[in-house]
Parts: structure tokens; sequence; C-alpha cells
């Protein structure tokens, strides 16, 4: 067995603990000087009252500052000695009364509260010796003989003690059972103080951000908000102290391997206003689907928008970027002007040279010419080897300088033909670009690889 194993461990007392005995032997010091000041049996030496009283106040103040540090056998240490304590103030006063039983009982609650029935039992029957020794040493019983007094006190303290422990033990059950579904929660519940730190927080804590418990206690949970959410956070905790409740809200939380994890929050103060309830789910993984979901939805769009071979935009978004750029004209009274451009003998050339070589050429004059365009232009692939481009706010001469260009750029050694239409402002879509149509026809009537001006309709 290794050597740790043969050690015992002391584990200190809780800070309730530990108060709870600071108080009693303060308050027993109270009960000693009121019975000082009020009418007592004489016989009883009261300078020896006055240092006992003086003796428990300082250890009572000695056990406060002491806190949670003080290990588990002192606190049994002190309730024992409290009951002998009071049992020497009991022989000191020569007579046995009622007047120092708050002590007995007072004691006895402490025991029951803070340890199991066995422990409580323990100090109860150390108390009960204490006590019948100084019966049979007193001068005087008050009345009543010794073993009457003693059993008084043993059928009062016992009830107590069964009474208390009970209690606590179906508290502590409830709490226990409470605990089992707070750890298996596979949220993350928490409470939070005023002061903005964790109270108390469940094994999901751990599960889905790597720090400890006593680490996430450690400071202000704020402080591992993402700051760019920081002051929503703040501002959404405000809120609470204001009577609002959290439903949904959404931050990002700093999790021990420096990771960003999207947490989504509901919490609610308690009724005394002294703390905050919440419960927050760790959504990061919902928000990256969701972040994928519409980066594919994204594309999903894009592609339904754009022609597969070329890149460039289709007929779905001339159908909805021409209308918007006749409006444009119509108020502004600006020229605009369309041109559709064909690519020579295309036919043939796929034809000889195969599709694969056909598309090559449909690519290569989607990427000049739409490199060679103003940025104000839009060219959309009109159809097979058929592109139209618009041009706002463009007269027919500065139209046909811009298309020549376009056609003098054509790739592959490669010719085009091209007609270009000016809007009169009232006519409709379909008829501006059957104009455009009618003008490439006629340039490719006349020859191709060349230009033809539409005619404006009377």
């Amino acid at each position: 067995m290794a050597p740790h194993q043969n050690r015992v461990s002391i584990r200190p007392a809780s800070r309730s603990q530990t108060r709870a005995t600071a108080a009693l032997l303060v308050a027993g010091a109270g009960l000693v000087a009121i019975s000082l000041l009020l009418p007592h049996p004489s016989g009883g030496d009261e300078t020896a009252l006055i240092l006992t009283a003086l003796a428990m106040a300082v250890a009572g103040g000695i056990v406060w500052a002491l806190g949670d540090k003080l290990p588990g056998w002192g606190v049994h240490a002190i309730l024992a000695g409290v009951s002998a304590v009071t049992s020497l103030l009991i022989y000191e006063s020569g007579i046995a009364v009622g007047q120092y039983g708050t002590i007995f009982v007072w004691s006895t609650l402490v025991a029951s509260i803070y340890f199991p029935r066995r422990v409580a039992a323990i100090h109860l029957g150390w108390l009960l010796v204490a006590y019948g020794a100084v019966l049979l040493l007193v001068e005087s019983t008050a009345g009543y003989s010794p073993l009457t007094r003693w059993l008084f006190t043993l059928i009062s303290l016992t009830v107590v003690m069964l009474l208390i422990t009970s209690i606590v033990a179906r508290r502590a059950r409830a709490d226990e059972r409470a605990r089992h579904f707070f750890d298996l929660s596979r949220d993350m519940l928490c409470t939070a103080n005023m002061d903005g730190y964790f109270v108390e927080l469940n094994d999901a804590w751990t599960h889905h951000l790597g720090y400890g418990l006593e680490e996430l206690r450690s400071i202000p949970f704020v402080e591992r908000v993402h700051p760019d959410d920081r002051e929503r956070t703040e501002a959404e905790t405000a809120g609470l102290f204001e009577g609002a409740e959290t439903l949904s809200f959404e931050n990002r939380y700093q999790a021990k391997d420096g990771s960003w994890h999207w947490l989504r929050w509901s919490s609610q103060i308690s009724p005394d206003e002294s703390l905050i309830y919440a419960r927050a789910t760790d959504v990061t993984e919902i928000k990256r689907i969701e972040a994928e979901r519409e980066e594919l939805l994204g594309q999903v769009q894009d592609m339904a928008r754009h022609d597969s071979l070329t890149g460039l935009p289709n007929r779905r978004v001339l159908e909805e970027q021409l209308p918007q750029a006749m409006a444009r004209a119509r108020r502004s009274l600006l020229p605009l002007s369309v041109a559709i451009l064909d690519i020579d003998h295309f036919k043939n050339y796929n034809d000889t040279h195969g599709h694969l070589a056909g598309d090559e050429v449909l690519r290569a004059c989607a990427r000049e010419w739409d490199s060679a365009l103003r940025g104000e232009d839009t060219i959309v692939r009109y159809g097979g080897e058929e592109f139209l481009v618009m041009l706002p706010d463009t007269e027919p001469e500065q139209a046909a300088e811009i298309v020549e260009r376009l056609r003098r750029a054509t790739p592959m050694e490669q010719t085009c033909s091209a007609g270009v239409a000016l809007w009169d402002h009232g006519e409709s879509l379909d008829d501006l670009l059957q104009r455009a149509d009618e003008a490439l026809y006629l340039a490719k009537a006349s020859g191709r690889d060349q230009l033809a001006q539409a005619q404006l309709t009377s």
C-alpha cells in the first residue's frame, strides 16, 4: 500500500459550522453575564463565572476569525468544551437550575444541524455524562432529585436531537436529489451573485468548456465573455435587475483551450434579488451548421444567378437588373443602351474542334469582355454563344465605341458580330431586346465581324 494511503485526512470545517459554533460561544457568554446581573442563587463564585464568560467570548471570537480554516475535529472539541464549561458553571454556581439549559439546547441544535445523527448522539451523550456528574456534586438541584432533573434533560434534548436530525436528513436527501438532477442536466446550470461571480455550477460546465468549477468561480463570469459581446452581456444582466427575464440571449464564452463557444442563455433573478438563476446551452455546433447552411444556400443562390460555364450572370440576373436600369433611366431621363454580341461561326468551330474547345472559347470571351467593360456596365450570358451587355447612361456613339473595344478584345482568333439598341424610354423590355437582336441579325447578314445600330421606332 502506498504511504499516502495510511494517512488520516482531517477536513476543515465548513464556514457555517465554525460560525454557528462561534455564535454559540458568544451567546453562552452573554447568558452567563445576564445571569450575573439578574437575581441568582448565592454561594457561587462570581469571579469564576466572569472569567468563564470572558473565556467563552474570546474563544468564540477566535473561532469566528478562523472561519473554514478550523479543522473538523476542532469544532467537535469546542462543542464538547461548551458542554463541559456549562457544567462547570453550574457547579460553580452551586445550584442546578434551568438558567443555563439554553446553552445545552443550543449545543444540541448545532450538533444536530451540522453533523450526522451518530455524531450528534455522541455530543449529546457527552453532555449528559458531564451534566450527570455535576448533578451528583452540586449542592442543590432546585427542588428536584438529581435523577429527575437529569431524566428531564435526557428526554428534552433527545427529542430536540431526533427532531432536528430528521428534518436535516430529509432536507439533505431532497438537496441530494436536486443536486443529482442538477448534475445530470446536459445544459450548463448555474447561479451567480450580485458581484458577477458564479456560486453554483453543474458538471456540464466542465464538459463543455474544460474549466474546473473552482476556476469558473474564481473570476467574474463576464471576463471570459468575448470582448465584442461584453457590452451586450452587461446590458442584458442589468435588465435582470429591472425585472426583465432573459429567454434566448446569445454570446460567446471562452473555453479553457482558448476557443470560443456560443452560449444561449435563459435566466431570471431570485425573488429576494440576491442571486441570478441561469441556464446556458452550448450552441456552437448549431451555429457552425447554420453558417455552413447559409454558405451553401448562398452558393446555390449564386449558382442559380450565374452561368455555370462562364461564371457570368445569367438571364435571371438580366430579368432583374435590366428593368431596374430602365426605371432609373426613366426617372433621371438618362440614356440606356444594350448590345448583343454573337461569336461568329461558333457552330462550325464546335463541330470542327469539339465541344470542349468550344467551351474554352466561351470562357475566354466571357473573361476578356468582362474585364474590358466599365465598372457600371454588366455583361450576361444571353444564351449559347450570345452575350448581352447593359450600358447605363450611354448614348449610341459611346455604346458603339465600347462594343468595338469588346470586339477587338475577342480572344483565340475569333470574331464576333454585335447589335446595339438605344432605349426610347417608352418601349417594353421585350421590344428593346428585339430591336437589339434585329440589329445583330443585320450585322451577321452583312457579312459578320461588324456592329450594327438599331433604329429607334417612330
